[in-house]
């Protein structure tokens, strides 16, 4: 007998459409049941296809705020102080994960209310069921990574005042035990007179390679922060 799919009512033959939502009928009761089988397995592929992308985003998230370009120790580069790779402070990294959580937050929840409305009937989506999964699925799969957000968000922010101290202590090193007085001496060693333009940059160099043979800093962008802070101070004026 014609049955319709939607609102899993059976007609008398001859009815071709649903008197209730004006929906096309099909065949029988199990032709209406395997055809909302196939809308569940889809949904089902199309959620974990969603959940895949949304982690996949925060893996790449993750290995962008923890990996940055790296040169060998004691290369010299020879470049000028503008900076390729700039080094991402982990408070820094911290506010964009703090921003990256609210957001999803705000996605989750709007979608999540959006489809409890659509459960409860309040509000009417096309496509039926399939639909009301989507919508909830993907307000699941933000809220999900909302709160994985937050969490590595709550890691990084554990690490802000170490690495604070880190930073502030090879500093310190530094200028305790190099003047630029003494810097610009020894360049003027090796390369003689410099314009005001090669000695900036010769400066920059020599910095670089003090921190990075004294103190095995792999971490190229690292390195160029903190010669830049040291430079700051050595040559104030």
């Amino acid at each position: 007998m014609p049955y319709c799919p939607k609102c899993d009512m059976e007609f008398i033959d001859g009815i071709t459409v649903c008197s209730d939502c004006h929906g096309p009928l099909v065949e029988s009761r199990e032709v209406a049941n395997a055809m909302k089988k196939k809308e569940q397995e889809d949904t089902l592929m199309q959620m974990q296809k969603e959940y895949e992308k949304q982690m996949q985003m925060i893996r790449e998230l993750k290995e962008t705020s923890e990996n940055t370009p790296e040169s060998e120790p004691g290369e010299k580069t020879g470049r000028v102080p503008e900076f390729t790779h700039t080094y991402v402070s982990k408070s820094q990294k911290y506010d964009d994960l703090k921003s990256s959580a609210s957001a999803f937050f705000v996605v989750g929840g709007i979608l999540t209310i959006f489809s409890i409305l659509c459960w409860l009937d309040i509000l009417h989506l096309p496509f039926g069921l399939i639909s009301r999964l989507s919508v909830t699925a993907l307000g699941l799969i933000s809220l999900i990574i909302a709160v994985k957000t937050t969490m590595y968000a709550k890691t990084i922010h554990g690490q802000i005042g170490e690495e604070e101290t880190k930073k502030q202590q090879l500093i310190n090193w530094f200028t305790d035990n190099h003047s630029g007085t003494r810097l610009d001496e020894q360049l003027l060693a090796e390369y003689g007179e410099l314009t005001p333009e090669e000695l900036s940059l010769k400066r920059f160099d020599l910095i670089q390679d003090i921190l990075i043979t004294s103190h095995d800093l792999s971490d190229q962008s690292y390195v160029d922060l903190l010669a830049e802070d040291i430079y700051g101070k050595l040559y104030q004026d």
